[in-house]
C-alpha cells in the first residue's frame, strides 16, 4: 500500500511539470498535432521517471509489510494456496532467491516470523 501510495503521489506531484514541459515540447519541436507533442512529451518524461519509480519498486529503499501472492507453494511445506512474502525482503527481486526471501503458507510464515523473535521479520 505504501507503494502504491508513493507511486500515486509521484503522479500528481509530475501532473504541473509534466504539463509545463508538454507546452515546452510543442513549442520547442514547433509541433501543431497535440496527440503528438503528448506522445513525445510522456516518453521524455517516463524516461526521466524511471529512475524515480525504480526507486520506489525495486531499490528496497520502502520496506513492503508482506508480499502477498494469492496462489502459490509453501517453500517450507509445499502447501498450494495463497502465500506470503516475510516482511523486510525486496519486493520485484532480480537476483536470485534465497529461502529467506520465499513465499511462505500463513502457517509457516507465522512459524517462521516466530523463529526470528521481531515483528517485521528481520534478524
Amino acid at each position: 500500500m505504501i507503494k502504491y501510495i508513493l507511486y500515486v503521489l509521484r503522479w500528481t506531484v509530475l501532473a504541473i511539470p509534466g504539463a509545463l514541459f508538454f507546452n515546452k515540447v510543442r513549442e520547442f519541436l514547433g509541433i501543431e498535432n497535440v496527440y503528438l507533442a503528448m506522445i513525445i512529451s510522456q516518453a521524455l518524461m517516463g524516461a526521466m521517471v524511471y529512475f524515480v519509480d525504480r526507486l520506489i519498486f525495486t531499490s528496497g529503499a520502502v520496506p513492503v509489510p508482506w508480499e502477498i501472492k494469492p496462489r502459490g507453494v509453501c517453500v517450507d511445506c509445499g502447501h498450494v494456496g495463497k502465500c506470503y512474502r516475510m516482511p523486510g525482503e525486496r519486493c520485484c527481486e532480480t537476483g536470485p532467491r534465497t529461502e529467506d526471501s520465499s513465499f511462505r503458507c500463513e502457517k509457516c510464515a507465522l512459524k517462521r516470523l516466530r523463529e526470528t523473535g521481531t515483528r517485521d521479520g528481520s534478524s
